[in-house]
């Protein structure tokens, strides 16, 4: 990484932490917020393919978030789906054959929601609980769906940023 890179990746993590903080701040842009980070951390591979300046952004607003942010929630989401799924998307299309993506996806959004149930169900975040079979299977259900729409979304927004912005 040369200086610019190095230079460039604060300012995006700086960026990506004062969204999650705002996030913190205020609930109901939570969400939105938290994507939003994630998308800032996928910033270095749109347009220079820079995969080792985006694990730097991502770990160092995992870090920062943890110390900062007033929710854990918010720092938790983002380490967990928002900030890391970018980077997953970019090793799946970039090595996989198109037919397989989906499904690799998909096996990794499940694979993180398995994880978070369990963290749930052991009790190491106290403000949520676990939910009856029902309900946890609409909420597995919709977060599938969720997920396939994010993952659109991300692509388009790929698209977009590689087609009408110039090479950073």
């Amino acid at each position: 990484m040369n200086t610019r890179e190095i230079a460039r990746g604060g300012l995006l993590a700086g960026f990506a932490v004062v969204l999650l903080y705002i996030g913190g701040l205020i609930p109901q842009a939570a969400p939105a917020l938290c994507i939003s980070a994630g998308v800032v951390s996928a910033v270095p591979l749109i347009r220079s393919f820079a995969l080792r300046t985006s694990l730097t952004v991502y770990a160092a607003v995992s870090a920062l978030s943890l110390m900062l942010v007033p929710r854990k929630s918010i720092a938790a989401a983002y380490i967990a789906v928002c900030g890391l799924y970018p980077i997953v998307k970019y090793l799946i299309e970039s090595r996989v054959r198109p037919g397989a993506r989906m499904a690799l996806k998909l096996a990794y959004a499940n694979l993180v929601l398995a994880v978070l149930g369990a963290l749930v169900s052991k009790g190491v975040f106290p403000q949520l609980e676990m939910p009856g079979f029902f309900a946890l299977a609409a909420f597995w259900f919709a977060a599938n769906i969720g997920f396939a729409v994010f993952d659109a979304v991300l692509t388009r927004f790929i698209r977009f940023v590689r087609r009408y912005l110039p090479k950073i």
